[in-house]
């Protein structure tokens, strides 16, 4: 699996790759390669990664960083009975 976000996600965190290797238990080889494309991550690495960076797995795929429980429960109790929930811009 290709990981697009895998850099980003270590440069926010402020680490460099041989701190993610520690942190994670993953080659600082196999960091690099992951990032530049050289290598597709097994699940296992993916999720060794992401507990390295305090992440969720889907956000090293692309995904939502994570999803914030109190504002979902905000969410259900503002929502008016019998209509969706508009968001506007």
């Amino acid at each position: 699996m290709d990981l697009p976000h895998l850099r980003d996600a270590r440069m926010r965190a402020v680490l460099s790759q041989e701190q993610l290797a520690e942190r994670s238990g993953v080659a600082r080889d196999t960091i690099s390669k992951l990032e530049t494309g050289r290598r597709k991550a097994y699940p296992t690495t993916i999720r060794k990664l992401a507990a390295g960076l305090e992440v969720e797995p889907q956000l090293l795929l692309g995904g939502v960083e994570h999803l914030d429980e109190e504002q979902v429960e905000e969410d259900k109790e503002s929502k008016e009975p019998g209509g969706d929930k508009k968001i506007g811009f």
